[in-house]
């Protein structure tokens, strides 16, 4: 097929397009791996059929029914990303290392050598429909990981796995953030009578009256128990002199807790003048 001629060549001399519209369309090409007769049927100057009577016509094949020579066997010997990028179906394997491929363009001599580099076999072209091939191809070509790792993939379905990415990383943040306050600070609950501050074993409790206890279980300490106290620096040296019945989150924590209870010490004190 070598001393046959072009595509463009074909179609110009056969006024079906004119050597502008030849050209436009190669400008587009440029820089691509779009077919060239793909590209003239989206741009809708040639039809699918005017293009598959063209080339059957000039390089002398006929248009083959890929329906009645496909052969599952061949299924998985090209991804269905080659298949679409290069407009291409495998039919079948034959006697040689020769494999059978469907074509839009039978004569496109560089999408052959890089289909016969990927597979290692000899490649026999058949001329197909644009618009046949597009169809068989998600009928007859699975889904395999070389297409959802191609560098070719849906656009879309990167936009889709983009976003799901993005939102599970910020939920895992939100939800990371919200337990290291959790841990941090714990849990506040009030009553008509205390703001209770929860951490795990500990419980510190502000009487809106007036006092303070502190109860539960420290980290390195036997038992349990439940101490009261009139201010805070009373709280702070009860701490101190047990600081070691306490873990470092734990002490973290009370260091917090006294600090919100002397927020509201400060606002009760500025209230009652």
């Amino acid at each position: 097929m070598t001393n046959k001629p072009m595509l463009g060549e074909l179609l110009v001399s056969n006024n079906i397009v004119s050597k502008e519209v030849i050209n436009q369309a190669l400008k587009l090409q440029v820089g691509g791996n779009r077919r060239l007769g793909s590209i003239l049927v989206r741009m809708k100057v040639i039809t699918d059929d005017q293009l598959a009577e063209t080339l059957a016509s000039q390089l002398g094949i006929a248009i083959t029914d890929l329906q009645q020579s496909f052969s599952p066997e061949v299924k998985k010997i090209l991804p269905r990303y080659l298949c679409n990028m290069y407009g291409v179906l495998p039919l079948k394997f034959k006697p040689n290392n020769v494999l059978q491929l469907a074509m839009t363009n039978p004569s496109d001599n560089e999408a052959i050598n890089d289909l016969e580099n990927y597979t290692g076999r000899v490649v026999e072209p058949c001329l197909a429909r644009h618009s046949d091939i597009d169809r068989q191809i998600p009928l007859c070509i699975p889904l395999s990981l070389k297409d959802f790792f191609s560098p070719k993939v849906n656009t879309m379905a990167n936009r889709v796995v983009a976003t799901i990415a993005l939102m599970c990383v910020i939920g895992l943040g939100i939800y990371t953030f919200d337990y290291i306050q959790k841990v941090r600070q714990g849990t506040i609950s009030v009553t008509a009578d205390y703001t209770l501050y929860h951490h795990h074993d500990l419980t510190f409790a502000v009487a809106k009256k007036g006092g303070y206890s502190l109860q539960g279980h420290a980290a390195f300490a036997d038992g349990l128990y439940k101490a009261e106290f009139s201010d805070l620096k009373n709280i702070e040296a009860f701490i101190q002199k047990r600081e070691k019945d306490f873990s470092g989150v734990q002490k973290d924590w009370l260091k917090w807790v006294l600090q919100q209870a002397g927020k509201g010490q400060s606002k009760q004190l500025v209230a009652q003048k």
